[in-house]
């Protein structure tokens, strides 16, 4: 069954939107969100109503929590004041969804976590780090986010534990091949929020019956962001980091 990856969309309609335009060329039956569908940018509401219509399946992002517990009223600096503000925008409805989302998800073979296998909250961006995580979890295929870094973990068996190796996903087009006897822990990269220097949104398909996932970098209207940013008030620094990738 091919599987659209989405994560940390973080309130981002325009780059979400390039996103599903682009990911109509492909075939895909399920949508599976790696969490964080708010924070950062004004539109976490609208974004929420993407996810609801596609039948998104999904998991708790730190953001996502954080909105929906006392951290949103007792947190200091922007990004909780952010929060704040996109809670008063947020529908009844799209809150229930936001707040029926569990840490983890799981089915035959794979699992998907915001963070780690180990920590839903833990950032898995070395090599040490994702060794860590293959060890939390039997899973074949773990998808997450968080790190808003493009990218896979493959790991291989040997005779002192496995052998992991990274591959990031900076080419318009990147494709990953997991052969019988290996396991991936991928990221598909941020929709809303790059951080690996490239200024383009990220998103991944997952072909289990192929072994493949194939993951695409997107150009959108940053623009678009920055007119939204600036109306709603929000610090500029947010969308001038997009057109870094930072």
């Amino acid at each position: 069954m091919p599987t659209l990856l989405l994560s940390d969309i973080h309130g981002n309609l325009a780059a979400l939107e390039a996103v599903l335009e682009h990911a109509r060329r492909h075939e895909f039956e399920r949508v599976l969100f790696l969490g964080d569908a708010v924070g950062y940018y004004p539109d976490g509401d609208a974004v929420i109503d993407r996810l609801r219509a596609l039948g998104a399946e999904g998991v708790m992002g730190n953001h996502d929590a954080w909105m929906l517990t006392q951290d949103v009223l007792e947190g200091e600096g922007y990004v909780f004041e952010i929060l704040r503000w996109q809670s008063e925008h947020l529908s009844e409805e799209n809150r229930a969804w936001l707040a029926a989302l569990p840490w983890t998800r799981e089915g035959e073979g794979w699992m998907a976590v915001h963070g780690s296998p180990c920590d839903p909250f833990l950032y898995v961006d070395d090599l040490d780090l994702a060794r860590a995580a293959f060890g939390c979890t039997a899973a074949r295929w773990i998808f997450h986010g968080h790190t808003h870094l493009a990218g896979a973990f493959t790991a291989l068996d040997g005779p002192k534990g496995p052998w992991v190796r990274y591959k990031p996903f900076t080419e318009p087009e990147n494709l990953l091949k997991v052969g019988p006897k290996a396991r991936a822990m991928v990221n598909p990269g941020s929709v809303g929020q790059p951080r690996d220097g490239v200024p383009l949104a990220g998103y991944a398909v997952w072909d289990e019956e192929a072994g493949t996932v194939r993951a695409y970098r997107v150009a959108y209207e940053i623009e678009a962001v920055a007119r939204r940013v600036e109306e709603v008030g929000f610090p500029p620094a947010l969308h001038q980091r997009l057109k870094k990738g930072r």
